[in-house]
C-alpha cells in the first residue's frame, strides 16, 4: 500500500512538471504577449515599458523565465499580478474556498441525485420510470450550462423572484440582527439561496452521466453468478443489491468521478461567470482578457494539484471499495 501510494505520487510531481511547461509553453505561443496592454498604451514611452519588462522579467527570453518561475513556485512564489501588482497566492486563495464551496456541493449533489436514480432504473430497466431517467439524461447532457444558467436566472429570479441572480451573499447581509435561535438557519438560508442555481448548473451534465454510469455497472453486476446464487438461496431482493452488488458496481462509478474532477473545474469557469459567482473561475476569465499570464499560469498550476490529488484519492477509494482490486505490474 505504501509503495503504490509512493509511485503515485511520483507520477503526479511528474505530471505537475509536464502541464507546467506545456502551460507556459501555450501561454508564451498566445497573440499579444504579456507586454501587449502596455504596447497598446499610447501615453507609455518605450523607457516606461522597458522598465515594466524588467520588473516582470519579461526581459529575459523565455527558457529563463520558466525556470525561474518554476524555482519561486517550489518556493511557494507564483508571482505577481499585472494587473494588481498583489502577490498572485493571494489573489487565488482569496477566490478559492468559494470555488471549492461551489464544486463540493455540486458534488454532493450530483452523488446524492445520480446513483439513487442509476440504482432504481437497473432494478426496474425498461420501465417508465427508466425511460424517463434515460430521456431526461440525455436532455441533461445536451443542455449547453450557459444556456441552462440563464434559464433558471430567468425562471426564478427574473420570473418568480425567489432566488437572487448573482453574488454569493447579499452586501448588507447581517447575521446579527436575527435573534440567536434563528440566526444559523438564517445564515444558512442566505449561503443556500445564492449557491443553489450555480450548483445545480455545475452538476447537470455529471448527474446525467453518472447515473447512466451507474446504472449500467450495476446492471452488469447483479447478472454475475454470484448474485445469482445470492438469489438462489432466498436472500432477499434489497440485501442482494444494496450489500453484494452495490459495493462491486460503485468501483467503476469511482473512476468516473475522478476522471470528472477536469469536468467541474472547467464547469466552474462558466458557471462563476454567469451567476457573478466570486470564485477562481471568475479570475480565469478576468486574467485571459487582461493577458495577467502570472494569475493564468498560478490558477493553471492550483487546478491540476487539485484534480491529481482527487485522482490520487479515487485510486486510495478502490481499496476501501473492493480490497481485491491492486495495480500491480
Amino acid at each position: 500500500m505504501a509503495n503504490r501510494f509512493l509511485r503515485r505520487f511520483a507520477t503526479l510531481l511528474l505530471s505537475l512538471l509536464v502541464i507546467s511547461l506545456l502551460s507556459f509553453t501555450l501561454i508564451e505561443l498566445s497573440p499579444g504577449g504579456a507586454m501587449a496592454r502596455y504596447v497598446e498604451n499610447p501615453k507609455m514611452s518605450e523607457a516606461d515599458r522597458a522598465r515594466i519588462a524588467e520588473r516582470f522579467g519579461l526581459d529575459k527570453p523565455a527558457p529563463v523565465r520558466y525556470f525561474i518561475w518554476l524555482r519561486n513556485t517550489l518556493q511557494g512564489d507564483l508571482g505577481i499580478s499585472f494587473m494588481t501588482g498583489r502577490p498572485v497566492l493571494t489573489e487565488i486563495l482569496e477566490r478559492l474556498p468559494a470555488t471549492l464551496k461551489l464544486m463540493t456541493v455540486s458534488f454532493f449533489i450530483s452523488i446524492i441525485v445520480a446513483i439513487p436514480i442509476g440504482i432504481y432504473s437497473a432494478t426496474h430497466r425498461h420501465s417508465l420510470a427508466d425511460n424517463l431517467a434515460s430521456a431526461c439524461s440525455f436532455l441533461g447532457l445536451s443542455l449547453p450550462s450557459f444556456w441552462f444558467g440563464l434559464l433558471l436566472i430567468y425562471l426564478f429570479s427574473i420570473w418568480l423572484g425567489w432566488l437572487p441572480a448573482g453574488g454569493m451573499i447579499t452586501p448588507w447581509f447581517d447575521p446579527a440582527a436575527y435573534p440567536l435561535l434563528i440566526r444559523p438557519f438564517v445564515i444558512f438560508w442566505e449561503h443556500t439561496r445564492y449557491l443553489l442555481m450555480p450548483a445545480i448548473v455545475l452538476s447537470l451534465s455529471n448527474i446525467s452521466s453518472w447515473s447512466r454510469y451507474m446504472r449500467s455497472s450495476l446492471l452488469d453486476v447483479i447478472s454475475q453468478n454470484y448474485i445469482r446464487t445470492a438469489r438462489a438461496n432466498g436472500v432477499p431482493e434489497r440485501k442482494v443489491v444494496y450489500k453484494y452488488a452495490l459495493r462491486n458496481a460503485l468501483t467503476p462509478l469511482v473512476t468516473l468521478m475522478g476522471l470528472d474532477l477536469p469536468v467541474f473545474f472547467a464547469g466552474a469557469v462558466v458557471t462563476e461567470q454567469i451567476f457573478a459567482w466570486p470564485g477562481m473561475g471568475r479570475l480565469f476569465i478576468s486574467a485571459a482578457g487582461n493577458r495577467d499570464y502570472q494569475v493564468l499560469m498560478g490558477i493553471t498550476m492550483i487546478t491540476a494539484v487539485l484534480v491529481l490529488l482527487g485522482n490520487l484519492l479515487a485510486d486510495l477509494l478502490y481499496s476501501i471499495l473492493n480490497p481485491r482490486v491492486t495495480y500491480e505490474g
